[in-house]
């Protein structure tokens, strides 16, 4: 009996061992930026993120996905992260992203949330049909290409993504707005196109991309964030204003994400 229970100590010091060396500690500026610069992302989410071994860098590169692909972030997702984290920087093709920022900053669509579903990670093989808030929603993946395509007669929302070895194009329109990206993943070389069918705004822009890793993420969020800091009085002018002038323009804002994390912390 003794012999059983010194046994079952030993196994409970190991884990809890094991969960110690996993946690990250954040310092208080890495939490600030993320704060900051993603909307709905709180201390508790990013504290609870670090406990399981996600750095800063890690932590900036997923909300970054998440936040640019409509995807919902709750703890079933965050647990699949976390048991693939070596691969973290290939999972864009998961999230329908480009494998590049662009060469001035980060890729931001503009197109609205719209909620749709996504391939599993890891998969190399898969097809799905669904009807989806009125709207037909086709989702093919073979190895690393990957292909997206949404159509909604009624609503004029046309959403496509190919995904493939040579090239990665995104189109989206609606009744209020069209935008494209392509990028040629030989040069990286990308086009960027965004046009407000109500006010005629326009935004173009082409260059040479970087690739999308952790560190290049966090490194443009961390200079993301000292312009906000800079800049007090960004927040009230800008904040939460999808309509305003300069938000159009490109001018970089908060980053949108639709993250559920508090069942985690009862």
């Amino acid at each position: 009996m003794i012999k059983k229970l010194t046994i079952l100590s030993l196994v409970i010091l190991f884990v809890l061992s094991s969960i110690s060396a996993a946690a990250v500690e954040i310092d208080d500026f890495d939490k600030n930026l993320l704060i900051r610069v993603f909307k709905d992302v709180n201390s508790e989410d990013v504290e609870y993120m670090a406990r399981l071994g996600l750095d800063s860098k890690d932590i900036s590169l997923i909300l970054y996905y998440y936040s640019n692909s409509d995807k919902r972030l709750d703890k079933d997702e965050l647990d699949r992260l976390v048991k693939n984290r070596e691969r973290i920087n290939e999972f864009h093709r998961y999230f329908g992203m480009p494998s590049i920022i662009f060469d001035d900053e980060l890729v931001r669509f503009r197109h609205p949330y719209r909620e749709r579903h996504f391939p599993p990670f890891n998969t190399k093989k898969y097809d799905k049909k669904y009807k989806i808030n009125g709207g037909t929603e086709i989702i093919k993946v073979r190895g690393n290409n990957y292909d997206y395509r949404y159509n909604n007669k009624r609503t004029g929302v046309e959403e496509k993504i190919e995904i493939k070895n040579k090239k990665y194009e995104y189109y989206y329109r609606d009744r209020n707005m069209m935008e494209k990206l392509e990028v040629h993943h030989a040069n990286n070389k990308y086009s960027y196109y965004y046009k407000n069918f109500n006010n005629g705004r326009t935004i173009k822009k082409e260059g040479r991309g970087r690739k999308a890793n952790k560190y290049s993420v966090y490194e443009e969020l961390k200079e993301k964030y000292r312009d906000l800091e800079d800049d007090d009085y960004y927040e009230d002018e800008y904040e939460d204003d999808d309509n305003d002038e300069d938000d159009d323009n490109g001018i970089d804002v908060k980053f949108d994400i639709k993250i559920d994390l508090s069942d985690l912390f009862n």
